[in-house]
């Protein structure tokens, strides 16, 4: 017997799509796709991120507020807090500011 399986840690169960959020984004976002009403929701997201009209962290506030199921792709490693500390300081400013975003 096999536990339901997950997919970039996403519930493989009656998922339909994922929409990946790279292109001129300083932090690659992943989003789930489930129901008929979250395929309408990334017809809208997938419209404005394609402008430019947001990044990475309006993308996951607009995930959050609509309830749709987000990752954000960027792993914190000890080698890239010493090669990178500006962008590992900008991730943790930004997850940060996320979850006041979301539990309030």
């Amino acid at each position: 017997m096999n536990p339901a399986g997950k997919v970039l840690g996403f519930q493989e169960e009656g998922l339909k799509g994922l929409h990946f959020y790279v292109k001129g984004l300083e932090f690659p976002v992943v989003a789930a796709e489930y129901s008929e009403r979250d395929t309408m929701l990334f017809q809208y997201l997938d419209v404005n991120v394609k402008k430019s009209l947001m990044d990475s962290e309006e993308i996951c506030r607009w995930c959050i507020s609509h309830k749709v199921y987000f990752r954000v792709l960027y792993g914190i490693r000890l080698s890239h807090v010493f090669r990178y500390p500006g962008k590992t300081w900008r991730f943790l400013k930004m997850r940060g500011r996320l979850k006041k975003y979301a539990a309030g």
